[in-house]
């Protein structure tokens, strides 16, 4: 996963709230609060049911990848919506420890989503969580995270979903 993406992302969409509030034209802003409102509503509602997703994927046999995939993407979606969420509280920046620790979530989300699986889908997520709990560690989490490991084992992961029938964007 590409952590400086995701987190240019978030502010990017900080961004396009932040100037839908500061009443430009009242056309033009009306348009960026709609999309703004659309974008933060939708991981929102995702993220609410990130963790009994996950749950349930991991208490019972190994998940098919279907379903592993399905409970990865929840739990990417639930950090994204806490990055973004961070970001609005501190004004742009994602302090190295909170970094670290939503690092540290986000791994545990795609260890349990994983849970006894051995597929591709599963061992791809579960190097995912590795590198996750390795980037939370550094002083500087989220330049931890963005390495061109990191990039290539998303990729692999996309893939694998992918050929589930589910769409990832690791």
């Amino acid at each position: 996963m590409n952590l400086v993406k995701v987190a240019s992302a978030v502010l990017l969409g900080v961004s396009m709230m932040g100037l839908a509030a500061c009443g430009e034209e009242e056309k033009s802003s009306s348009t960026a609060t709609g999309a703004g409102a659309t974008s933060a509503a939708a991981p929102a509602a995702e993220a609410t049911s990130a963790a009994p997703a996950a749950t349930a994927v991991a208490a019972g046999p190994a998940p098919s990848d279907k379903d592993l995939c399905t409970a990865a993407e929840k739990a990417n979606v639930a950090f994204k919506k806490s990055a973004m969420d961070l970001i609005q509280k501190t004004g742009g920046e994602i302090p190295p420890a909170q970094a670290g620790k939503m690092l540290t979530d986000l791994a545990a989300g795609l260890t349990e989503a994983a849970g006894s699986s051995t597929t591709k889908a599963a061992a791809t997520v579960k190097v995912i969580a590795t590198q996750m709990t390795t980037a939370a560690g550094a002083a500087d989490p989220i330049t931890a995270g963005d390495t061109p490991e990191a990039t290539k084992t998303g990729k692999e992961f996309n893939a694998a979903c992918k050929a589930a029938g589910v769409t990832t964007h690791f």
